[in-house]
């Protein structure tokens, strides 16, 4: 007979990236069950727009206390001041939350990507075991030698400083200063855990931590750094390109019928903000309209369709959208994608090899950048940077230098040969089956 065994994964189902993660994992999981076992795979979710890609597959989703209204992630977060979860009442609800539904199921395994509360409740129930899905390895050690080579966006004072001096700088900033940075140590959320009984959680690594975590990158970017124990990178994980999803007329009549025009495809996701689509958008009519044409997705949570597509009256080379569209399928008709840092967006161009011009909107997503940039397959713009003049004049550079989609292309075939998906249900099955031989 075989072991069922419960897992609970819990996510952030109003950030495309993590739900998309966490169906890559469900899937994978499912498809590599070993014979021995059976995968029980609950989704434990507050409520997001993204809870329907999960149900359309079949999996059970239980609601989490409270219940968030999924329009803005920002709002609902209510982030603020380098905090995931801005007010500390807020944080230990969501973890209080969190830790009622696992006490219901009783999972065998807790299993959760970049969502901290998943982490803290996970530990005050005391989950036989605790899994994380991870973009990056997030741990002291790595974060304070070689994740971090430039200083961080949201330092004001260096954001306009020549890159090379300010990575110069970055590497002279002690290891134990790099480790009280704000964004490190999430006051909020460690308050609340604490409230909630945890007494050893002090930073977002505590948070993380887990019995094994799963890095969902490609393994060439970490070569030769030391990764910590526990840890391990299995490769990319991000949405597929689905057969049975077409690519909408508009989008095919623009980029087809511009012959010799540049294509550039704009995706700036939910963990975008409206100043930023918005410069995107001005960046684009810079462009010359006989040279490039443009589609611009607009997040209903980060801008309104209508004020964005105000700023493009009389350009018919640029098209804005608030309809979900299949990204791979139309990154590989673009010949730049412009875009934040997130993981799956930066994965998506990888696979379609198209190289890129991005902004981060929090250390991980720089760091996601810089493996991009250090290749010479993007430019990453610092956020302070991120204006109109500057992001089109990287838009260029990348458009009319070659080696950009050359270098794009190298990474390409890295990825091409990296089963992210079955290399990570592989981990995560080895792991429970030797806990529960």
């Amino acid at each position: 007979m075989k072991r069922k065994i419960k897992i609970v994964l819990s996510s952030l189902f109003q950030d495309a990236g993590e739900a998309t993660r966490g169906l890559e994992i469900a899937d994978g999981l499912t498809a590599n069950c070993p014979p021995g076992f059976k995968a029980d795979i609950t989704f434990l979710s507050h409520g997001g727009q993204y809870e329907k890609m999960i149900a359309d597959e079949g999996y059970r989703i239980e609601r989490a206390s409270p219940k968030m209204s999924c329009a803005d992630f920002w709002k609902d977060m209510k982030t603020k001041d380098f905090q995931f979860i801005g007010d500390e009442k807020l944080a230990y609800t969501i973890a209080q939350g969190e830790i009622k539904a696992f006490k219901a199921i009783k999972p065998d395994v807790v299993l959760h990507g970049f969502w901290p509360t998943a982490g803290i409740a996970a530990k005050c129930t005391h989950a036989p075991v605790e899994i994380a899905y991870m973009p990056l390895p997030f741990a002291k050690g790595p974060f304070s030698t070689f994740l971090m080579k430039d200083l961080p966006d949201f330092i004001k004072a260096t954001a306009y400083l020549p890159d090379s001096l300010r990575k110069k700088i970055m590497s002279l900033v002690p290891k134990k200063l790099k480790l009280k940075s704000p964004w490190v140590r999430q006051q909020t959320l460690c308050a609340a855990a604490k409230k909630l009984g945890t007494q050893n959680i002090n930073d977002i690594f505590d948070m993380m931590k887990a019995d094994l975590t799963v890095v969902n990158d490609l393994p060439a970017f970490y070569e030769g750094n030391d990764i910590p124990g526990g840890f391990t990178v299995t490769g990319p994980l991000f949405a597929q390109p689905k057969e049975d999803m077409p690519v909408p007329g508009e989008i095919n009549e623009l980029f087809n019928c511009g012959a010799g025009k540049i294509k550039i495809f704009c995706t700036l996701g939910s963990s975008g903000r409206r100043r930023n689509l918005l410069e995107a958008v001005a960046a684009l009519r810079m462009l010359s309209k006989n040279e490039y044409c443009a589609v611009v997705l607009c997040p209903p949570s980060v801008c309104g369709l209508e004020e964005a597509r105000d700023m493009i009256f009389r350009y018919d080379n640029i098209f804005i959208t608030d309809k979900f569209v299949p990204a791979a399928k139309v990154n590989s008709m673009a010949d730049v994608v412009v875009c934040h840092g997130g993981q799956g967006t930066v994965q998506t161009a990888v696979y379609s090899g198209t190289p890129l011009v991005g902004f981060a909107v929090q250390p991980e997503q720089q760091i996601n950048l810089e493996h991009i940039s250090e290749r010479g397959a993007g430019i990453r713009l610092p956020s302070k940077k991120w204006e109109a003049d500057k992001i089109a004049d990287a838009v260029e550079t990348v458009a009319h230098d070659a080696s950009y989609r050359k270098n794009m292309e190298e990474l390409r075939r890295m990825l091409m040969h990296t089963d992210g998906q079955k290399n990570s249900a592989q981990a995560i099955w080895k792991f429970i089956g030797a806990r529960f031989a």
